[in-house]
């Protein structure tokens, strides 16, 4: 509200707020309105007692401009950005255009993975549906929450590790050794696991590119 009555009216040109709980990322044109808006942010915080994290807030540069200035200085590209589990890195499309990419931040696909080895370790003994229902329930959340455009190498990475968990630890319960992988296509076909899906609903970030 304070952004809205305070801020929207006295910026110059396009500009974005994206907020989630205590996470906010603002997009604007002008580096000089970012440091004046960064300043009364500041102040009116303060006012409520709170002030911003320092290692969580950073200035970086997005856009046209932004990769121009990155090749001048010898970089391949901008800097990046985490935010809400997503890294977003500006970069270009196929057609030649500035587009922000978003990947799964580092952390959650770790937070991830350690999620998947506990579910199916805590299951060992578990029946084999048992074990595909709490898999596809793991999965689908992780899917429709990161299930955005430009993202699906990672999913497909958790997709594929789940299938490797998964199978080593049916070979676990044999006495004969590991399970063939031809066994495991077959039990697959009987008890699938979810594909990674984009979700058709997906945060507008491309706002992002237009700056």
């Amino acid at each position: 509200m304070w952004c809205e009555k305070k801020i929207r009216n006295q910026r110059e040109g396009e500009a974005y707020w994206v907020r989630y709980l205590d996470d906010v990322g603002r997009c604007v044109p002008y580096r000089s309105e970012t440091l004046h808006v960064h300043k009364r942010l500041e102040e009116r915080l303060h006012q409520c007692g709170l002030e911003l994290a320092p290692a969580k807030t950073r200035l970086i540069a997005c856009g046209r401009f932004a990769q121009r200035d990155a090749a001048t200085q010898g970089k391949k590209r901008p800097e990046t950005c985490s935010f809400l589990g997503f890294t977003h890195d500006c970069t270009r499309n196929r057609h030649g255009n500035c587009t922000v990419e978003r990947r799964t931040e580092r952390k959650r696909l770790q937070r991830a993975t350690q999620t998947i080895q506990r579910l199916i370790r805590d299951m060992l003994h578990a029946p084999v549906p048992q074990q595909q229902h709490a898999l596809n329930q793991s999965l689908r959340g992780h899917y429709n929450y990161y299930g955005r455009a430009g993202n699906i190498q990672s999913l497909l990475r958790i997709s594929r590790l789940t299938e490797q968990l998964w199978r080593k630890t049916l070979s676990r319960r044999r006495q004969d050794g590991a399970v063939p992988w031809e066994k495991f296509q077959k039990l697959k076909r009987s008890f699938p696991l979810v594909r990674p899906k984009l979700s058709i609903t997906s945060v507008d970030f491309q706002a992002y590119a237009k700056l």
